[in-house]
């Protein structure tokens, strides 16, 4: 019995119930409409045929009255007025079977029809010369008749009809009536409880789990709002716990977040800054507000050092006695980190066997670091040191770069200038001998023309080395320098015309290979410029399959000699000696018609590194 109450009260068996309550009136409503409109349907056309005997029985009389003679077609006229009258729809009909006015008046024209008429008729067609003021009464007493008859059928439609529209009204009303319970029961026990649900699944949707929806009733609504009652109920203590957990995943991220910005505010200040200038006490005091530890100590010193040459802290206290005086050992003589030792942890600044220093933790009383904040000491330990061997390095390849072009100018200058020196100091002594021998004033004017020679020669190779020593790339790149001394040599002369094709654009030389192959280049242009005598002076550099770059030089002038090592050529040496820095091959040569072509060719250092790679691989 439970499931059968529990379906009668069931939101689906009110519905079905209103459903088929309404369908089953529409239905029987139908079915008597139908039914009355059957019997009712050929009642139009009884009307018009009982009329239309009317229209036969002045035709009759017109024909007996203009064509007496005429037999034919008056026995044709009342042949069809027989059979109107007596077949068809005026005896097919219902009407006929009862013992209504209709059946009464078809009687009466019928045996007016019969008795009468007809025989009048046949009298008049046996004796045409009879009367006709007789039969004409005779035929408006039939028209009479038949009136009646016609009236009696009109009468009878409008009955059916009105019979319908009195079932279509009732049905109609009883309609209307059942909609309206039909709505009260939806209103009740479906709109409203489901307005509820709604109001309460809005506010769940909004956020607010605590909203109760009401659980009167047995059918399917209760049962969704005791459901949704008890979903409203989990989520609310899921809720609550996911916003626990969020919180404490934010403020992990947080931690995270402060973290990883002070690595980078670390590393960005390191990176940035001069060699030697970089301040660490605002990353100290940034790294005691991330951690909440603020008693921090953190001591610098060389990758030599014994003592720290500064000594930077979190807090204002007194510096220990053993700080004061540089013993240092209890903080540095151990490996990078051991257990606390008087609430102290102290992080060693070491990159492989150099020690910077070390940073140095003081916990309160009864504190411990938590994970994160000891991964945060060691990365900052551990940026600190990368940043102070950094500098170190530094500082070591800026020593050997400013001892690689010492050597480079002393090579230049021994080469060229101090060798013109020689020639004229040799000249000058020769000069001096020349006079004390009281020799011819012609010998003393030829060595003397000579110095003059040698002076202009040696001044001559100073500008160029000046000029050299002064080239720099300020972050313009190969070809704009290589631009800019064209650009200077054709403010010097318009007679020659330079081209520049540069293809190396996406090579990445280290700064090193950038100054020698710019040397090289700019080396070789200036010595046709100044030796060549021709007029078009083409510069060229560009890469091949093999990763080599090669630099060319090309002018239309008289060519170089084929021994050019005897002459004064200090520019070739310079530019050898800069291509076996770069282990590069330099060759100069006379073209087949005229003009020099140098050319330089080396593989650059990022290719060098790319061919290892590959070949370990």
């Amino acid at each position: 019995m439970q499931p059968i109450k529990n379906f009668i009260h069931s939101t689906v068996f009110k519905i079905a119930a209103l459903m088929f309550s309404v369908s089953f009136l529409a239905i029987v409503s139908m079915f008597t409409t139908v039914f009355m409109s059957d019997g009712a349907q050929f009642d139009a056309q009884a009307v018009n045929v009982a009329g239309s005997l009317r229209m036969q029985t002045y035709r009759i009389h017109s024909v007996m009255q203009d064509s007496p003679g005429d037999i034919e077609t008056i026995n044709q006229l009342v042949d069809e007025f027989d059979l109107t009258l007596n077949t068809g729809v005026l005896v097919n009909q219902q009407a006929l079977w009862d013992n209504g006015d209709i059946a009464k008046h078809h009687a009466i024209v019928a045996n007016n029809w019969n008795e009468q008429v007809k025989q009048l008729i046949q009298t008049n067609l046996a004796s045409p010369s009879n009367s006709n003021t007789s039969s004409l009464e005779v035929f408006n007493k039939l028209v009479e008749d038949i009136e009646l008859l016609v009236v009696a059928y009109q009468k009878y439609a409008e009955i059916n009809i009105a019979n319908i529209r009195l079932v279509q009204s009732l049905a109609l009303f009883s309609t209307l009536i059942l909609i309206a319970i039909a709505m009260m029961i939806v209103h009740r026990h479906i709109e409203q409880p489901l307005s509820k649900l709604t109001s309460v699944a809005r506010q769940i949707g909004q956020g607010d789990f605590t909203a109760r929806a009401e659980e009167t009733g047995k059918g399917e609504l209760a049962l969704l709002a005791r459901t949704i009652n008890k979903m409203s109920g989990s989520l609310y203590r899921s809720k609550s716990q996911l916003e626990e957990q969020i919180k404490r995943k934010t403020r992990k991220l947080t931690r995270s977040n402060q973290s990883l910005e002070l690595l980078f505010q670390v590393s960005r200040r390191l990176n940035e800054v001069e060699p030697g200038s970089a301040d660490f006490q605002p990353l100290l005091n940034k790294l005691a507000d991330v951690t909440g530890v603020k008693d921090l100590d953190l001591c610098i010193m060389t990758a030599q050092g014994t003592g720290p040459y500064e000594h930077l802290m979190s807090s204002e206290k007194t510096i220990p006695d053993k700080c004061q005086q540089q013993l240092c050992h209890d903080c540095t003589e151990h490996d990078s980190l051991f257990p606390p030792v008087n609430g102290q942890m102290k992080y060693q600044l070491n990159i492989g066997d150099q020690h910077y220093g070390v940073l140095v933790v003081s916990l309160d009383e009864g504190s411990i670091l938590e994970d994160w904040q000891h991964q945060l000491f060691e990365a900052i330990a551990e940026q600190v040191a990368n940043g102070l061997s950094m500098k170190h390095q530094n500082e070591q390849r800026r020593r050997i770069a400013l001892m690689n072009e010492r050597t480079v100018i002393a090579r230049e200058l021994h080469d060229s200038l101090a060798q013109a020196l020689s020639y004229l100091k040799i000249q000058v002594t020769r000069l001096q001998r020349l006079q004390q021998k009281e020799s011819a004033q012609e010998q003393i004017d030829q060595v003397i023309d000579e110095l003059k020679n040698g002076l202009g020669a040696a001044y001559s190779e100073l500008r160029e080395l000046l000029t050299t020593f002064r080239l720099k790339l300020d972050g313009q790149g190969i070809k704009a320098a290589l631009e800019q001394t064209i650009s200077q040599l054709q403010n010097r002369s318009d007679d020659f015309n330079f081209t520049l094709n540069y293809h190396v654009s996406n090579i990445p030389f280290t700064p090193q290979e950038e100054i020698h192959l710019l040397q090289i280049a700019r080396e070789a242009t200036q010595n046709a410029f100044y030796h060549s005598q021709g007029f078009n002076i083409d510069i060229s550099i560009t890469s091949n399959s093999l990763s080599e770059v090669i630099l060319t030089v090309k002018d239309n002038g008289i060519g170089i000699p084929e021994d050019p090592n005897k002459l004064n050529h200090y520019g070739l040496a310079i530019m050898k000696e800069r291509s076996r820095n770069l282990d590069g091959e330099l060759s100069v040569k006379r073209n087949d018609e005229r003009g020099t072509t140098v050319m330089f060719s080396f593989i650059p250092e990022y290719a060098r590194t790319l061919e290892v790679k590959s070949k370990s691989a």
